[in-house]
């Protein structure tokens, strides 16, 4: 006798995947999408946005363009706006975008640290802010955000970054723990060492990708691909009675 799996059905639901039109927020979206929700391309290229959107469309998936630069102040206000006006209310929001700017702790500067500042921490509170209020009033919903390994085993010249990315780690579960809206979850995905556009010339050196390897138990570089199960999980009805969790999508390379 064989039993099929529901939980993970989104027909009906609208999610939005902050910088969706590549790498982890791509593949976490078309999870979504398969799965049956609308989907939204966001970038802040419309080429690419625009790319992403007809080759949604052609699967057959309800989906809808967005570009909107969350550095700018006026960002948040303009992906709310374009989800809104296109699908309503959203269901499921996932803090993909984030800024990452490499440098020595002694050379950091003022510039970059308020661009990671205001992607990777001011916009997550603008648009949780935004669409948490909707959640919670319709009984059900999901904020997950995409954290990184540099939390806990920061690398050199990610001082100010892995710092941003912790604390809005930390909102995360602050908000688990004292929200308390029935039917919304707030949760983090951890990946590791992911081949994605932004970790793709780093690891493009053999002795570089050799070393990382090494640290990972699972014994390879991870795919975007490897995060969408986790994050659909969690972000389904399979996942209801998981909040506050950290999950780490990194093949072992935490411990």
């Amino acid at each position: 006798m064989s039993t099929t799996l529901t939980g993970f059905d989104l027909s009906g639901k609208v999610a939005v995947v902050t910088g969706s039109t590549r790498g982890i927020g791509c593949a976490i979206s078309e999870a979504f999408g398969a799965a049956g929700a609308a989907i939204v391309a966001h970038g802040t290229d419309r080429n690419e946005v625009d790319a992403r959107v007809a080759d949604w469309s052609a699967r057959g998936w309800r989906t809808a363009g967005c570009v909107a630069d969350l550095a700018a102040t006026h960002g948040v206000h303009e992906l709310r706006r374009s989800v809104e006006s296109s699908f309503g209310a959203v269901d499921i929001l996932v803090l993909n975008a984030s800024v990452e700017i490499i440098q020595p702790w002694q050379e950091l500067t003022d510039e970059a640290m308020q661009r990671q500042s205001q992607v990777n921490l001011h916009a997550t509170v603008g648009l949780i802010q935004a669409f948490l209020p909707t959640m919670s009033s319709r009984g059900w919903g999901r904020i997950l955000a995409i954290g990184s390994v540099q939390e806990e085993r920061p690398n050199a010249g990610h001082l100010f970054y892995a710092a941003t990315k912790a604390a809005q780690t930390s909102m995360l579960l602050n908000l688990a723990r004292n929200e308390r809206a029935p039917g919304v979850t707030f949760n983090v995905l951890r990946p590791g060492a992911i081949l994605t556009d932004r970790n793709r010339a780093r690891l493009a050196d053999p002795a570089f990708e050799a070393s990382v390897v090494e640290r990972i138990p699972s014994g390879r570089i991870g795919v975007p691909t490897d995060c969408a199960g986790a994050a659909l999980l969690l972000c389904s009805d399979a996942g209801s009675y998981i909040n506050g969790a950290v999950l780490s999508v990194d093949g072992g390379m935490r411990l």
